[in-house]
């Protein structure tokens, strides 16, 4: 599904604090899911609220989540009720003349669905699927899952058709009356680095770093 930047699909997703700041573009929904790897799912049952963060993977639109079958959440998307998964990103801690007006570069998505379960078959091949997602290039390292794993382990599809973003760039917003205060201000970057991949202490010897962890993400 193609999203326009200036287009909320639905009520409940316009932003409406610093709307500026919406981007409902498909693009910068799939970059902040893809670049994450973690989202905060969101559920209430019986009126009291929970929260989670998962490891979420995304085959086209629609992100998949996997966890045992006897979870709470897992239960309740598995059931079809509603949830909300919320994405973050800080791209850097912008320092102002003023603490008031400190801030953070930011980049977030929120998304909005029921869950599906999937099983048989089709469970088997989008949790292959999805570990590829997780790490791209790794087809044909890893073992099939055992019957007793898929049996064990629930997996929730959710659309991406009822989600917006939010993103934050550029330097502070200081007060006029503050410009000419003799205090630093700008932007403190940061970047999620990826470091040298450590072997396992039980890996046997003889089996080297493969080019997929060399130079992870291999995405395409």
């Amino acid at each position: 599904m193609s999203r326009t930047r200036d287009q909320a699909p639905s009520a409940r997703t316009t932003v409406k604090q610093t709307a500026k700041r919406a981007d409902y573009e498909t693009a910068t929904l799939y970059q902040i899911i893809d670049e994450a790897l973690v989202g905060t799912v969101s559920i209430a049952v019986d009126g009291q609220p929970f929260a989670l963060p998962m490891m979420v993977a995304r085959i086209d639109d629609h992100i998949y989540l996997h966890g045992s079958r006897t979870s709470r959440i897992i239960k309740h998307l598995t059931a079809g009720y509603e949830a909300c998964i919320a994405f973050m990103l800080i791209d850097g801690i912008v320092v102002a003349r003023s603490g008031m007006n400190c801030s953070a570069n930011y980049r977030s998505a929120v998304v909005h669905g029921k869950g599906e379960a999937i099983e048989g078959a089709e469970k088997a091949e989008l949790l292959h699927q999805i570990t590829l997602a997780l790490i791209p290039g790794s087809q044909g390292d890893y073992r099939e899952h055992l019957p007793a794993e898929l049996k064990a382990t629930s997996l929730i599809r959710m659309p991406l058709n009822e989600a917006a973003c939010k993103v934050r760039t550029g330097g502070p917003n200081d007060d006029k009356d503050d410009l000419d205060l003799p205090h630093w201000a700008g932007v403190i970057p940061l970047k999620h680095v990826y470091g040298e991949p450590i072997p396992a202490a039980n890996l046997p010897e003889g089996i080297a770093k493969p080019d997929y962890a060399l130079k992870y993400p291999l995405r395409d």
